[in-house]
């Protein structure tokens, strides 16, 4: 009984802070809480482009990256090194409010390029 109990209370809470939106599921908590803020739709831009087309066409893809979005740092490339879920967190700390502008030019960077970085309408 005691543990039926304790299980309701746990789900009760879990319920609480887990809020299920039709873009996926947010957390959050309250103010001064030691937890953190989860909210995987606001955080991270969805890029159409998946992980292993971004690490084979990383060297081709990063200097234009550089070029178009200056707020991109050499730092933050040596950071990223091809990766989709870092180059999702720059893209939020450097274009927070322009994330959908800068993911749109990545997609249609993909869509121009074949899988050696070359570009397909030359």
């Amino acid at each position: 009984m005691k543990r039926d109990l304790l299980q309701s209370l746990v789900g009760m809470f879990i319920l609480s802070c887990v809020t299920v939106t039709p873009q996926g599921f947010a957390m959050t908590t309250s103010p001064g809480s030691s937890l953190t803020t989860i909210d995987l739709d606001s955080t991270y831009v969805r890029l159409a482009v998946n992980s292993d087309q971004l690490t084979g066409n990383w060297k081709q893809f990063k200097g234009e990256l550089k070029k178009e979005w200056a707020d991109i740092t050499d730092d933050d490339l040596l950071y990223i090194e091809g990766h989709k879920e870092k180059l999702d967190g720059k893209i939020l700390e450097r274009y927070g409010d322009r994330r959908e502008e800068v993911k749109q030019w990545i997609d249609e960077w993909f869509k121009r390029h074949d899988a050696q970085g070359r570009n397909r309408a030359k």
